[in-house]
């Protein structure tokens, strides 16, 4: 590569419009993963995500960003690929999704289920798009013991004061898989309250566990591990610009994420013991 070339990317990272520059590559990252994973989907599932609104995929939190909607994109065709990877093909069977934003999960899976939200705004939406959904806190269901065969719990987890808990309270209801998804860390992060001016209280993180550490959570519920998988929505890939800016950000900045975004999630399918 021509010096001169090789001088213009190392400005760009370095000091030149910084904040511009690395917006733009995690568009691009995003997008490029994004486009990777949608032959995965079938035309029906397709179709929905078409259709959805991703800028007000958190109907009180506006992603305004386009790299932002990538990555939701990308994370729900992960997850849609995990659960019919980790659940039967019976129609009948009875799915609560914990934490339900947009009700996506439950619509492409074509299932009879109950949406669960704490958020008025989020409840109020899911009603408009037909969805039955119950207004509650997670920690603690109004379900019967052992009335829902299937239980989704997805990037819910770290917003709790009291994880083992709800955990717990889901072992409770549910009898057959919980299937969750957490950002992936390679170390475990407790973050101090209210850490995140630009977010109100119920959207911030408090624990993020690495799979090793989440592990040892499972041993004081009624829950064991039938199958995980870390799944990618940013990578290392690209030209040589994206590699320099990734090496340096991961060297100096942060690990596990990318201009605050996480660069993996964890999935996982637990079972009763």
């Amino acid at each position: 590569m021509h010096m001169t070339n090789i001088k213009k990317i190392i400005q760009n990272i370095l000091w030149l419009h910084p904040q511009k520059y690395l917006h733009k590559i995690l568009e691009k990252n995003a997008k490029r993963n994004l486009d990777s994973k949608l032959s995965f989907l079938n035309a029906n599932q397709r179709a929905l995500l078409d259709q959805e609104d991703e800028q007000s995929h958190y109907v009180d939190y506006v992603l305004e960003e386009k790299a932002l909607q990538y990555l939701v994109q990308s994370e729900t065709i992960d997850r849609i690929q995990f659960i019919q990877e980790n659940t039967s093909g019976s129609r009948d069977s009875l799915i609560t999704d914990l934490g339900d934003s947009n009700g996506v999960f439950l619509r492409m899976m074509g299932k009879c289920g109950i949406s669960v939200n704490i958020s008025d705004p989020t409840v109020k939406a899911l009603h408009q798009k037909g969805l039955d959904v119950i207004k509650a806190d997670i920690q603690y269901l109004p379900f019967k013991k052992n009335s829902l065969d299937t239980v989704f719990l997805f990037q819910t987890l770290e917003h709790v004061p009291n994880p083992i808990l709800m955990l717990q309270e889901i072992a409770r209801v549910c009898r057959g898989a919980l299937i969750l998804s957490i950002p992936y860390v390679s170390t475990t992060n407790i973050h101090p309250f209210f850490h995140n001016l630009d977010k109100p209280l119920h959207q911030q993180h408090i624990f993020e566990f690495s799979p090793k550490d989440f592990d040892k959570i499972l041993t004081h519920t009624p829950f064991i591990l039938k199958s995980g998988k870390v799944t990618k929505v940013l990578d290392d890939r690209g030209g040589i610009g994206e590699r320099i800016t990734y090496f340096i950000w991961r060297r100096f900045m942060e690990k596990d994420t990318f201009c605050g975004c996480f660069k993996n999630f964890y999935l996982c399918c637990l079972i009763k013991r």
